[in-house]
């Protein structure tokens, strides 16, 4: 009997302490009400039964909701950490020409990165639906991590971008700039990196721009066909077999930035600087390299195509958070932005992100553990539809995470 009652008491305590310590953990949970509201374009939209996610950037658990009438909705029990709410919502041409004034789709998306939920703490933060229809020219793939191979003799020499045409109409790209934005950091280290405090909304900033030549209707992209601008157009499958890499002796354009750095009083770099004569050269606008420079995108590149209505490369900004020495960047308007990728190290770098939400509400990336140099792999954009005469149309609803897939560089 004395046994019994023993084992009675004991788990009638064990049952006092669990109950104690789910006490506890409750004690120390938060909550999020989450607003939608929309930019000055989008005032009068209805706001009701837009999914939102709210995402636990520590371990990338995963909550989703849909707003109330008032657009509002409420995320409870919330360990204490810090979060990033994303929302977007699909306008039919018909639903965005009282807005836009454009028989024209448009994918509004709105995101509150770093967001920070403290114990008891009842919070709440309100994220802004904005966007614009999707352009006519997109930026369908970026290789940049470059080929593994003997002794890598590639490294990153073969590197390139894509531009398509997305519409039914041919494209020029004369005189469209590429830039590649600032700050350098995109999550590499989160130990050692500092988040920009440029504010990043109205503007945004690149190390490195290039244009495209022409007088106006030099360069055309027909319908569902796409540009490639190499870094340099060479064929290295031919010259140096590697696991993966790319014949770029085709390229559409190529780039040669030691004759803009030797103007400018600089130096440039003839072993990483090929330029090939009978492939048109995109114009050296800006590269923030002293000497030994060359243009190359870094590993994580993001990337904006612009019009812009003048050389933007007087218009510079001192990085405020870089101490150990002065670095520029150029000025740029999100307004000009055609279409932008941010692309970023890892998949936990949203805090890293150089495009504002109404450009790309999200980012991409090669390899979501990061690591991922001379692996030959390419971010390209996913095939939306096919249409009946063939032409492929690329998804667009600037969210590179979503638009985006991660796959072997393309040949040629």
């Amino acid at each position: 009997m004395k046994h019994y009652l023993t084992v009675a008491l004991l788990f009638a305590f064990m049952a006092i302490q669990l109950t104690s310590c789910n006490k506890d953990e409750e004690s120390i949970l938060g909550s999020l009400e989450v607003i939608i509201g929309t930019s000055e374009t989008y005032t009068t939209l209805d706001t009701k039964n837009v999914e939102v996610v709210l995402t636990n950037t520590t371990d990338n658990t995963v909550l989703k909701a849909t707003t109330d009438t008032a657009g509002k909705v409420i995320f409870k029990d919330l360990a204490p950490g810090t979060y990033s709410a994303t929302a977007s919502m699909k306008l039919s041409p018909e639903q965005a020409f009282p807005f836009t004034g454009l028989n024209k789709e448009v994918t509004l998306n709105a995101l509150k990165a770093d967001i920070s939920i403290l114990p008891r703490e009842a919070k709440t933060e309100t994220i802004i639906l904005d966007g614009k229809t999707g352009g006519s020219l997109v930026i369908k793939e970026i290789y940049s991590v470059g080929a593994a191979n003997d002794g890598y003799a590639i490294m990153f020499k073969d590197q390139f971008v894509e531009i398509y045409n997305n519409s039914e109409e041919v494209q020029y790209v004369d005189g469209l700039y590429l830039a590649y934005l600032a700050p350098q950091r995109a999550g590499a280290d989160p130990t050692k990196e500092v988040v920009t405090s440029l504010p990043i909304n109205t503007f945004v900033y690149a190390s490195k721009i290039l244009q495209f030549p022409g007088t106006g209707t030099q360069y055309p992209i027909q319908p569902g066909k796409a540009m490639r601008i190499a870094i340099n157009a060479v064929d290295y499958l031919a010259s140096k077999p590697a696991a993966y890499t790319t014949d770029n002796s085709k390229a559409d354009f190529d780039t040669y930035a030691i004759d803009w750095l030797v103007a400018n009083g600089r130096t440039g770099n003839t072993t990483f600087d090929i330029d090939n004569p009978n492939v048109p050269t995109m114009k050296c606008i800006y590269l923030f390299v002293q000497k030994g420079g060359f243009f190359n995108m870094d590993n994580s590149p993001s990337l904006a195509l612009l019009k812009l209505d003048a050389d933007p490369s007087a218009n510079t900004i001192l990085d405020p958070d870089v101490t150990t020495t002065q670095l520029y960047y150029v000025k740029l308007p999100s307004a000009s932005i055609i279409d932008g990728v941010d692309v970023l190290e890892t998949s936990s770098a949203n805090v890293y992100k150089r495009l504002p939400s109404s450009v790309d509400v999200g980012f991409t990336f090669v390899n979501p553990l990061g690591k991922s140099n001379y692996s030959g792999k390419s971010i390209r954009r996913k095939i939306s539809l096919t249409l009946p005469g063939g032409r492929i149309v690329l998804k667009d609803s600037n969210n590179s995470g979503n638009d985006f897939e991660t796959e072997l560089v393309t040949i040629h």
